[in-house]
Parts: structure tokens; sequence; C-alpha cells
């Protein structure tokens, strides 16, 4: 009888042992995953604020920008041309209105700001196909949906330090104006997109196309021509008498142009 009860005790101990551990680590994990969602709280709430302080940024920028360049009144052909092309189809992304403009200038640029505005040079307008420059304008839209645009602009509010990067810095350009605020436009239209960035858009870009019944083939052609137009600017700036294109500050930030129409021409 003793020895059933020594047994029956040392049983209950030994399950007790085993137990501890289970609870423990139970409590442990509870901890971990209210941890885990804290975290995921408060990111959701930091990516909010600087969306909103990204957008504040943008508008400052746009109306320098506006006021600052020759805008294609809405009787040129320039703007009739963009408006039966994305009246349709290229008016909003992710419940961002886009907001298009025309730039009377030579440069092939197109430069859209984190608020979903959309300036477009009218030199980028005569090298480009009707369907290349659809095309376009969807690699623009995915960059924005991307947030790879609001993610350049807090590049350069933090100046290029990403560990500073946050809404405080973005908040500092509110009170940028003329020379400041013009500083701040050069220099986020040389941050570069990284080639994971291109790519994401590129897709993005091609799907949307494909969604909307467009050309899905205009965005190899058009990454095509600025492949061409990337290496004449490589082989001009490498010569003291060289020239580069017209698209040379927007492949500056769009690079890799072949590779990326190699990618997309094999979907």
């Amino acid at each position: 009888m003793m020895k059933k009860a020594i047994i029956a005790t040392t049983l209950v101990a030994a399950m007790c042992i085993f137990a501890l551990p289970a609870n423990a680590q139970f409590g442990k994990g509870l901890k971990n995953l209210g941890k885990s969602v804290s975290k995921a709280a408060g990111d959701m709430v930091g990516d909010m604020a600087a969306d909103v302080a990204a957008n504040k940024v943008s508008e400052k920028m746009v109306e320098f920008m506006d006021n600052n360049n020759t805008v294609a009144p809405e009787t040129s052909d320039y703007y009739k041309r963009l408006a039966g092309l994305v009246a349709k189809d290229y008016v909003s992304v992710d419940g961002v209105n886009l907001n298009y403009k025309i730039y009377e200038n030579p440069e092939a640029n197109i430069i859209t700001t984190a608020d979903g505005n959309v300036r477009i040079y009218t030199g980028m307008m005569d090298m480009l196909t009707d369907d290349e420059l659809v095309a376009v304008i969807a690699t623009q839209i995915g960059h924005l949906a991307n947030k790879d645009i609001r993610d350049a602009l807090m590049k350069v509010a933090s100046e290029d330090n990403a560990s500073k990067a946050g809404t405080a810095q973005l908040e500092k350009l509110l009170s940028f104006t003329g020379d400041k605020m013009g500083t701040v436009i050069n220099e986020l239209l040389q941050v570069p997109y990284t080639d994971d960035q291109n790519k994401k858009a590129d897709t993005y870009a091609f799907n949307l196309l494909k969604q909307k019944g467009a050309n899905t083939n205009a965005l190899v052609s058009a990454l095509s021509k600025f492949a061409e137009l990337e290496a004449a600017d490589k082989v001009a700036s490498e010569s003291e008498e060289g020239e580069v294109s017209a698209a040379s500050k927007f492949i500056g930030v769009n690079s890799n142009n072949a590779l990326r129409a190699s990618i997309i021409s094999s979907k």
C-alpha cells in the first residue's frame, strides 16, 4: 500500500514538473503575441501618420512646381491627348485621386508626388506613343501604390539617413519655401528607385494594363526606348563633348531599363 502511495505521489510530482513549463511557455507565447499585436498596431499608426505628413509636403511641392513651370492649358492638344488616355481608367489608386497636369518643357520627364499629383513634361509625351505613355503612367501609379514615392520623400527629409526617417522629419519640410523647397524637389527627383522597387512597379503596371484591356507590349517598347537612351547617355557621360538625352534625369531615377524590358516581355 505504501509502495502504491509512493508511486502515485511520484507520478503526480512528475506531471507537475512537465505541466509547469507548458503553462509557462503558454504564458510567454501570449506575452509575445501581445507584443507583436502592439507593434503591428504601432507600425500601422506610424505608417498612416507618415502618409498624412507626406501628402501635406507634396501639396506644397506641387504648388511650387506649378508656379515655376508653364502649365499647358486645357485647350492645348497635349492636354486633350492626355485626358483622352487617362480620363476613364487611370483616375485613382487605393482611394487616392490622381491629378494630371502637363508642363511645357522639352525635357522627357514625369513627376508623381505622394498625394497623387502627376506632372508630365511635353518632351516625354513627344517621345512616346499613346500606348507607351499610358504604360509609363501605369508604372508611376505602381510606385505610388507601393509607397516608393513617399519613401523617397522620407529619405530626402532625413538627409539620406534611413534610421532618422519619420513623420517629424517630413513635417520640418512644411516650413520650407522658395529656394529651400526648390532644393528639396531637386533632391527628390534624383533619388533612384531600387531594382526591386522598379520590378514591383513594372509588375503592377503590367497587371493594371492587362486589367484595363490596354496594350501590355507598350510597356516593353517604352522600357526599350529608355534602354537605348540609357546606353547612349552612359557613353555620352564618359565623353567630355558628349550630350545626354532629354530623358537623362528620368532614366537616372528609373534605370536598368533593358533588364526590366526583358523581364516584362517574358510574362
